[in-house]
């Protein structure tokens, strides 16, 4: 490998200066340019030095004239400006390399908000008309969300994954759900991910949403069909009002193990498992985060180092996190990271 997570990089397209922060496999790795990480192969980028003793000096400041020294005002929030563009799912290729070509083995599945609000979602995977995985969570303004991995044979399974979301904070000026559904096909797909690697670049983008609509007149509370068969007949649930739910605290000590996350786990799909699993690491990382937590200890066990890589590999690309380690504790053994957060 021609690179060390922490090189100093250069993008040959954009003449821009990075870091390596991950190693994705031997012809990929992560890298983060201003506050921005995303995957590049790796002749897309170079060292930098070459580049900065060849470029150009800048040309001397000019002499300071008497009474041209008052700087102009700058607009007032002129740098914290973000465009929203939209809500989009990312698809990242995960290749195997057989023999002498590569294969696609899975995708994995990101859903990025590119907008200035918070939404809820429902999330679900389905596989020849039957559910596989569900997730419920809320994804914050101008961030990522990992949501599950897909193998690539499973396309043939005709796949749909389908979203529902929910503005986080009450607006009447807004619809109050937003469904949308994405039925991958093998065939296009296959074509896009030939393009993808002609191009050398990481990811396909598919939009969801572009603006988040507005409410209508025919616009109809969403209807949950998981709440199906909870109001048998002759009870009065309906009429009660319901209870709040108190505010979830956040954890000091987080253990991942399946057994202690849902009851019915044992005829899950270990990608299955590790995509609730990861959910649940995030869901109370941000958690620790929002309530200024010090520090956090994440159990994810021994096993083959899977869970334990996509956890780093998120802490690494947490700006909230300032370091995390994962040495023998006497209670935890090798099997837990502690993290450390910064304010």
């Amino acid at each position: 490998m021609k690179f060390e997570i922490g090189d100093k990089i250069l993008l040959l397209h954009s003449k821009e200066e990075g870091t390596v922060v991950d190693i994705i496999n031997a012809d990929m790795v992560m890298v983060e340019v201003g506050k921005v990480t995303f995957p590049v192969y790796l002749d897309q980028i170079d060292f930098p030095y070459f580049h900065r003793f060849t470029s150009p000096k800048p040309p001397p400041p000019k002499q300071r004239l008497e009474g041209y020294d008052i700087k102009p005002e700058k607009k007032k929030y002129e740098d914290n400006i973000r465009m929203s563009r939209g809500m989009f799912l990312s698809i990242l290729p995960i290749f195997r390399l057989d023999a002498y070509e590569e294969h696609v083995q899975s995708l994995k599945f990101h859903l990025l908000n590119e907008t200035s609000e918070a939404y809820r979602f429902n999330f679900q995977v389905w596989l020849r008309n039957s559910m596989e995985l569900e997730i419920r969570n809320e994804i914050q303004p101008f961030s990522n969300f990992y949501l599950s991995d897909l193998l690539f044979e499973s396309l043939n399974d005709s796949p749909r994954l389908e979203f529902v979301f929910f503005p986080k904070e009450k607006n009447d000026k807004l619809a109050s759900s937003f469904p949308k559904t994405w039925k991958p096909k093998a065939k296009q797909l296959f074509l896009q991910l030939s393009e993808l690697q002609a191009r050398r670049d990481a990811t396909l983008t598919q939009v969801l949403f572009e603006k988040y609509p507005e409410k209508s007149k025919n616009d109809k509370p969403y209807f949950d069909p998981s709440s199906v068969g909870s109001m048998a007949a002759g009870t009065t649930a309906a009429a009660t009002p319901a209870i709040p739910e108190p505010p979830q605290q956040p954890k000091y000590e987080l253990d991942l193990h399946i057994e202690q996350l849902v009851k019915e786990w044992k005829g899950l799909k270990n990608i299955e498992i590790l995509a609730i699993q990861l959910n649940e690491f995030v869901h109370y990382l941000e958690l620790a985060m929002v309530h200024h937590q010090h520090s956090m200890i994440v159990i994810h066990g021994v096993g083959k180092g899977k869970l334990k890589d996509e956890i780093h590999a998120i802490l690494r690309d947490t700006a909230g996190v300032e370091r995390f380690v994962n040495e023998y504790h006497p209670r935890y053994g090798y099997g837990a990271t502690e993290i450390f957060f910064r304010y």
